[in-house]
């Protein structure tokens, strides 16, 4: 008896301790609602757990990243651009020899610059390459309390130029202080959150139509058991949107309060009569939503996995005269298999963005294609896409891409007089290409472009950055002040180009071209 006790309380504890685990991780709060949940209300929690997430929201993420660049006062980036002509692109800078202008000596260019702003004041910096050769490293200072620019060049001068900006000194502070009152009055995460929520909700509660299915949902051949969701919008259910989130918005506090502090950043004084004329205009929408008429009804059909996530989304315009489209998007994944597909059609007409990629942990790589009715127009090789940080609002991956058409397809898209020029000048059977590795976070980015012809490279274009932790800017303590125009001519005078025109010899950089910059300078 006492064995039978122990081991019932043995399995009431299990089980304790599994449902727990459960509730912690959010599965049996999720496996509750779809069992016990009606269509309606099924949907609205799908919908709310997809827009309102704080971790998985892409629209979110982004929108705080961009966030915390906007209203970080002080900020450092170094950065790096640098542009290289590959082989096919030497051989199309050979055939400009013959127009006069012999660039087949340029290899490569670039700069490298690095920006400080700390307490208003500013350092600029740079450095600039030519076929990897440091050519010339200026650098500049803005000094917010005396209002100066201080300017060096030190291949040209050991003197430090100062620029008196002593009349310019209330234009200054009205642009320190504008910048300051759109920092505090640019809308942070917390309080756009705020508001989305507030009418995902309204709208939400105005779906009436829902209907509840098992359904597989298929992505370039890939399937995926899912619950579809099938919500139905006629006259009427956008009718109700529309007035209740027009009466919604006419009264929000919240919503006013966030434009007249925009409003007042940016200096705008009749913001109180804008802000009225909005309302009018919100009253005027409510009154005549009943006369909306969709000429016919809006499907959207909703997705959803075994763990409550949305993965994929079909709208559906289907008009009283027959005249339908679709828009799909959407990914679903089986084993090993992730199948893409964002498309639209509308009749016959058929455009298909799809493909399959290889799961390996949170990275794909796979084959994505573009068709037009069928005819292929160009496919996206993508490898190590990071599913992770694409969720966090950054990109890292590889991708590449050639276009099937000829040059006749994509120069068909251009301005007449413009495609003329081209046709005459290129080879319209030639396949263009694009070579594609981005790497961004928080802190670094990293993106590196190729264009390519017929497979070779005709150039690339890499941009390197980081952000740093801002420093207190150095103001320079001796300068030669060269406010007056007279003072600033006799500058320029004292400067010597000897050594700017050795590193251009030492970049490779042609004597004639050499010569043509000593005889301006002179």
């Amino acid at each position: 008896m006492k064995a039978g006790k122990k081991l019932i309380g043995a399995i009431i504890a299990i089980v304790a301790v599994v449902g727990v685990i459960l509730i912690a991780s959010g599965s049996l709060a999720k496996g509750m609602h779809k069992m016990f949940d009606s269509p309606k209300k099924y949907f609205a929690y799908v919908e709310k757990q997809t827009l309102l997430s704080k971790k998985d929201n892409v629209l979110r993420n982004v929108y705080e990243n961009l966030n915390e660049t906007v209203t970080k006062e002080d900020t450092a980036l170094e950065e790096q651009i640098t542009l290289t002509i590959g082989d096919e692109g030497q051989s199309y800078l050979r055939l400009l020899k013959d127009l006069g202008a012999d660039l087949s000596w340029l290899n490569s260019a670039g700069i490298k610059y690095y920006v400080n702003t700390k307490d208003n004041d500013v350092e600029f910096t740079t450095t600039l390459y030519l076929n990897e050769k440091e050519i010339l490293n200026p650098s500049f200072i803005l000094d917010s309390q005396k209002k100066a620019v201080y300017a060096k060049i030190p291949e040209l001068t050991k003197d430090i130029a100062k620029y008196d900006l002593e009349e310019f000194s209330e234009q200054f502070d009205e642009i320190f202080t504008k910048l300051e009152k759109f920092r505090k009055a640019y809308p942070d995460t917390k309080e756009i959150d705020k508001l989305f929520s507030k009418y995902v909700k309204l709208v939400l509660g105005c779906v009436e139509n829902v209907e509840k299915e098992k359904e597989d949902f298929e992505c370039d051949e890939v399937t995926q058991k899912c619950t579809k969701l099938k919500v139905t919008l006629k006259d009427k259910d956008l009718q109700n949107i529309v007035k209740t989130v027009c009466k919604e918005a006419s009264k929000d506090k919240d919503l006013k309060k966030l434009f007249e502090e925009l409003c007042k950043s940016l200096e705008i004084e009749e913001y109180e009569e804008a802000y009225e004329r909005i309302v009018e205009g919100l009253e005027s929408m409510e009154e005549k939503a009943e006369e909306i008429e969709l000429g016919g009804k809006i499907v959207v059909e909703v997705y959803v996995d075994g763990d409550a996530e949305i993965i994929g989304r079909v709208y559906k315009f289907v008009s009283d005269d027959g005249e339908d489209f679709t828009v799909k998007i959407g990914h679903a994944t089986k084993g090993s298999k992730r199948g893409f597909e964002a498309s639209f059609k509308r009749g016959e007409y058929v455009v298909k963005f799809a493909g399959t990629g290889k799961l390996k942990g949170n990275k794909v790589t796979g084959e994505y294609v573009l068709k037009v009715n069928g005819e292929k127009y160009f496919a996206v090789n993508v490898e190590k896409l990071d599913l992770g940080a694409l969720v966090d609002g950054y990109v890292k991956g590889h991708f590449s891409c050639e276009f099937d058409g000829n040059m006749g397809m994509i120069t068909s898209l251009l301005p007449r007089q413009i495609r003329r020029n081209v046709s005459n000048f290129s080879d319209m059977d030639m396949k263009l290409g694009l070579d594609l590795n981005i790497d961004t976070s928080a802190k670094k980015h990293n993106i590196d472009l190729g264009v390519l012809k017929d497979g070779e490279e005709l150039f690339r274009i890499a941009f390197k950055g980081t952000v740093k932790s801002a420093s207190k800017v150095k103001i320079p303590g001796k300068a030669v002040d060269v406010t007056e125009s007279s003072d600033l001519q006799s500058f320029l005078g004292d400067l010597s180009w000897d050594s700017l025109l050795d590193k251009l010899e030492d970049a490779d950089v042609p004597k004639e071209y050499r010569d043509m910059m000593k005889e301006i300078m002179d």
